[in-house]
């Protein structure tokens, strides 16, 4: 099973009650929207976990490779966290691992120039056939980012993922399995990569 939550900022409240002195002592060392980003994140993350889990607060964390955080003990569920703008994003996997990318809908300047520069060629074309290419592209972006988050790579990478619309089909040197599913939810493109079969798919809105 698979579990996404996306919500934004200033409508959803910390449940401190989830989160363990040490979280929030972390906390007090951010400031402003970071500071309420990391509260929040975690307490969504502890929320899903007692949920579907039936853990009752947030497990110790660590920071992994290419500073994705994980928990230290590697019997809990692998998660991911994604934040653009002011909506913030968590996913936990109860079968494998998880990589989570969410891009508020905008411009972005000289996006045709970028997307020739950093996809393949299929994927450009792609783009360009589509009714709304800046939309097109956004969801390649979120796919690729999703599928390096996956197996701790960096953005630097992304020119090594390939992306098949069309048949589903996500692939990288780095990585053997990818499967994803991709939403567009109001102003947000949400990508969401596994590497193992995803059997059930929830999205807490």
């Amino acid at each position: 099973m698979l579990i996404v939550q996306l919500a934004h900022l200033d409508t959803i409240e910390v449940n401190y009650s989830l989160l363990s002195p040490q979280v929030i002592d972390d906390a007090e060392l951010l400031k402003g929207t970071r500071k309420k980003q990391f509260l929040v994140c975690r307490s969504m993350l502890a929320s899903l976990l007692k949920q579907y889990c039936q853990i009752d607060s947030l497990p110790s964390m660590i920071v992994g490779d290419n500073g994705r955080p994980c928990f230290l003990d590697n019997h809990f569920p692998d998660f991911n966290i994604s934040h653009s703008q002011d909506w913030m994003a968590v996913a936990i996997s109860l079968n494998g691992q998880v990589g989570l990318d969410i891009e508020v809908a905008r411009q972005r300047k000289n996006y045709l120039n970028v997307a020739e520069s950093i996809f393949a060629d299929d994927e450009y074309q792609w783009m360009l056939k589509q009714r709304d290419t800046l939309t097109a592209f956004w969801q390649l972006w979120t796919l690729k980012e999703s599928a390096l988050k996956l197996y701790a790579k960096g953005v630097w990478q992304m020119k090594s993922v390939k992306v098949d619309v069309a048949n589903q089909l996500i692939t990288a040197p780095f990585g053997q399995d990818f499967y994803y599913q991709y939403q567009q939810v109001a102003s947000v493109h949400l990508a969401v990569n596994q590497n193992k079969p995803i059997k059930k798919f929830i999205l807490q809105t």
